[in-house]
């Protein structure tokens, strides 16, 4: 039956039309003011280096600044509630970490969903952590330090400098059947001082920072917890070949955006995103950085994120872990 220009049916049929017609116009105009890039932590670090890397990129083949602004605090759950408020169209994105993905379980109560309250716009890519055990630890491989955590039961401590570093720490734990003991340090620098002195035995943490330590022998590397081996450090196996098998737990960073942005928006968001990535001194600083590139789709991060905020639901769950 044909519709009838005047009628309620009518109407809402043209109104919808009129819509549809003007989201591409929408996505070929944006942006069309400067653009907010959240950090959720402090400068310097490498969220905030990936962010500073990207923006001046986006910013050449979009036509607008994008400016970073870090709003640290709460393992980057500050800034994660920041980007679910903002407007859905565009001018505000998030440069987010793993951490948004762990914050939802980990602090009881938070103000929004990390799944449902955020487009997707793509990953960037993994920083692979590395186990590295003190020298005078009589192991030098996975299957060698499982073996004695297993023996000593209770007897091994590690060092922890964040929650997700010890959330991973956890899962090794829990996949490999091992009990150890937390001991948590303020800062990086005195957990490896802690490690190398044999104060504590072990650690999970970032392979980038790490390697001139492992290379200067105040700490022995044994495996990256990525799923397939680092660039950085290719000698190194992954714990999954190490006998360990099923275990991956590195952080990953990605382009993330307030819920409902219209679609023409995120693609073609994804597309300068991606473009920047291939960027060979783009790609080149990231690697410096420990990051390993790994661009997506907004559906496959989409998916990735469900995945993720599973994963570390399940880590929290089993480490007993809670902020309150």
């Amino acid at each position: 039956m044909p519709t009838v220009p005047n009628s309620p049916i009518g109407r809402a049929a043209a109104a919808a039309a009129l819509l549809l017609a003007a989201l591409p116009c929408a996505a070929q105009s944006y942006p069309t003011k400067s653009v907010r890039v959240i950090v959720g932590f402090t400068p310097g670090g490498v969220t905030d280096i990936a962010a500073r890397l990207l923006a001046p990129r986006l910013a050449a083949s979009l036509g607008q600044s994008f400016v970073v602004d870090n709003r640290a605090g709460a393992d980057s759950l500050i800034a994660s509630e920041i980007v679910a408020k903002a407007e859905p169209d565009g001018h505000t994105i998030y440069v987010a970490t793993a951490a948004h993905a762990v914050n939802p379980s980990l602090y009881g109560k938070v103000s929004f969903d990390a799944h449902k309250d955020f487009s997707s716009i793509s990953r960037i890519g993994d920083v692979p952590n590395v186990i590295v055990v003190s020298p005078s630890l009589p192991v030098k491989t996975v299957r060698e330090f499982v073996e004695l955590g297993r023996s000593k039961k209770g007897a091994l401590s590690y060092a922890s400098t964040a929650s997700i570093t010890a959330l991973s720490t956890e899962m090794l734990n829990k996949a490999a059947g091992m009990e150890t003991v937390r001991v948590a340090y303020k800062g990086s620098a005195p957990a490896l001082v802690a490690v190398s002195s044999g104060e504590v035995q072990y650690m999970v943490t970032g392979l980038g920072p790490m390697l001139p330590h492992i290379k200067g022998g105040k700490v022995r590397g044994i495996a990256v917890t990525s799923a397939k081996r680092a660039s950085l450090a290719p000698e190194l196996p992954t714990v999954a070949e190490s006998g360990v098998p099923g275990y991956t737990a590195s952080v990953w960073y990605a382009v993330l955006a307030p819920a409902r942005v219209s679609r023409p928006i995120v693609d073609r968001l994804n597309a300068e995103v991606r473009r920047a990535l291939d960027d060979a001194e783009v790609r080149s600083s990231m690697t410096a950085q420990g990051i390993e590139i790994a661009a997506s789709t907004p559906d496959e991060m989409h998916d990735f994120l469900r995945t993720e905020i599973a994963k570390w639901a399940r880590a929290v769950k089993d480490s007993g872990m809670k902020i309150q």
